[in-house]
């Protein structure tokens, strides 16, 4: 793929958060489904190199830092398409107040998952900006602690409705593709896992559980939320 295709992913993306409901949602189709195709296209080209004796992709590891009340929970949106892309590794580190994500993958993947994440998190505030609007009168007698909760707990939500949708676009997109595409991109995720199993990695803290009531709608929202392909089955 190009270096134009690339920044057309880019740029419909970006016109996607910033138009009407309608044409966000084929802008975003268009985007992800070119991004899968890529992730594929290079994969394959990238095995091919393998098996000639050559040079293949390098895996590197690029930092995301999310700021502000929510910084952690936006970050469980670059966890969830890290997760969902399957030869992308997420890693986070804390800088408090600062939240960090650490994508470990190729460089062609890695780079993808960043420009995603980017857009998601956009889509995901004003999600639940418009759903706090709508529902904010249920926690009027709720401490203001608990009302950020429940707006944490939306964004968690929407991140796990993201990811289970961008996993099932990855299938479509897997199954529409060549014979063995799926053993290449084993094949990727091995050397990706291999590369995490050499960094020192420390367990995060466990967090408190989110709102059931809030992350239900963000969940639902996720799932909604314009990352291209069919609406996914919830799992």
């Amino acid at each position: 793929m190009t270096e134009a295709k690339l920044d057309l992913i880019a740029k419909l993306l970006a016109k996607a958060e910033s138009t009407t409901p309608e044409e966000a949602e084929a802008l975003t189709e268009h985007a992800e489904r070119l991004i899968m195709k890529y992730g594929i296209e290079q994969a394959q080209i990238d095995e091919r190199r393998g098996r000639l004796g050559q040079t293949q992709e390098q895996i590197v590891t690029e930092r995301m830092l999310f700021r502000g009340v929510y910084a952690k929970d936006l970050r469980e949106i670059g966890i969830g398409v890290a997760m969902a892309f399957e030869t992308v590794r997420p890693l986070v580190g804390e800088f408090p107040p600062v939240a960090a994500l650490y994508l470990v993958g190729h460089e062609s993947d890695v780079r993808q998952a960043q420009t995603l994440t980017a857009s998601l998190e956009v889509q995901a505030m004003v999600a639940m900006r418009d759903w706090w609007l709508t529902h904010r009168d249920l926690y009027a007698r709720h401490r203001e602690g608990d009302r950020r909760r429940a707006r944490s707990g939306f964004l968690r939500g929407f991140a796990v409705g993201v990811m289970n949708r961008i996993a099932e676009s990855r299938r479509v997109v897997v199954d529409e593709s060549t014979a063995g595409t799926e053993l290449v991109l084993v094949s990727r995720r091995s050397r990706v896992d291999a590369a995490v199993d050499e960094m020192a990695t420390k367990a995060a803290r466990p967090r408190r559980g989110a709102d059931a009531a809030s992350f239900a709608y963000g969940h639902r929202s996720g799932l909604d939320a314009q990352t291209g392909g069919q609406t996914a089955v919830a799992r």
